[in-house]
């Protein structure tokens, strides 16, 4: 089996890079290859943009879903996103290590996705959701946050951290994966007292092992639920029998 761990930070000394590296070892000890991506080191461009679809489509405007399918038709996407293409086709296990920014995602991972989750290969009307061509396989997002746990609570002033990663768990589900229920380490910042530094270190250490004892079960990590096609009316709207499994996809009569 194989497994890619994508980071998204830019300092290689921060803990997403330890954690990234630390897994990647649990993982090959338990015998699976792993290819680590970190997205700064490699200075991956963000931006979905015209100038990376040089034989377009349609020459008078930029329309990313069109030029990104006829350029994968054509054999013409880019080189990076080619690579990055076969590193998550060949995987059975992908884990998106990177930090809480602004309440989301940094930047380069949403342009991650905005450029490799390429529209044709990678979905499309009739392959997505529990069709979608990453069936099968598994994705975690392997989170941290600089405020504490009480504070990332549903009730806590900075909200609930799960609920902000719906959307990105949601967009792994659409192309296909089996989305595992994030793992979320708090309290990860710089800036504290020397006397607070030990106990912030010891904290981070207990994290980390932690982290790796789940990864070292990582088939048997519980699964965050959907709903699947067959719940929605003509494809659009929540049935009403149907399970609610999230705030953004509920019955309009839950408030």
């Amino acid at each position: 089996m194989r497994a890619l761990i994508l980071l998204a930070h830019p300092e290689p000394r921060s803990f997403n890079a330890h954690l990234a590296v630390q897994g990647a070892e649990q993982l090959r000890h338990d015998h699976l290859q792993v290819d680590v991506v970190d997205l700064y080191a490699q200075g991956f461009d963000p931006l979905e943009a015209a100038w990376h679809h040089p034989r377009r489509l349609q020459p008078e405007r930029f329309d990313a879903q069109c030029e990104q399918r006829y350029s994968a038709e054509h054999d013409q996407l880019p080189a990076d996103v080619q690579r990055h293409l076969h590193l998550l086709r060949a995987a059975d296990l992908v884990i998106l290590q990177f930090p809480l920014w602004w309440f989301a995602a940094p930047a380069i991972l949403k342009g991650w996705l905005d450029r490799v989750l390429v529209y044709g290969p990678m979905y499309n009307s009739r392959q997505r959701h529990e069709h979608g061509v990453m069936q099968g396989k598994r994705a975690l997002l392997s989170v941290t946050t600089g405020s504490s746990a009480r504070a990332c609570a549903v009730d806590g002033r900075e909200g609930d951290t799960r609920l902000l990663l719906w959307p990105l768990m949601y967009s792994l589900r659409y192309i296909g994966f089996e989305v595992m229920e994030p793992h979320m380490v708090h309290g990860v910042r710089s800036g504290h007292a020397a006397e607070r530094k030990q106990a912030r270190d010891e904290a981070l250490a207990t994290a980390t092992r932690n982290y790796l004892e789940r990864l070292a079960r990582w088939r048997q990590w519980p699964i965050v639920p959907f709903n699947d096609s067959g719940d929605f009316e003509d494809g659009v709207v929540l049935r009403a029998e149907a399970t609610t499994h999230s705030p953004f996809i509920r019955h309009r009569n839950d408030g």
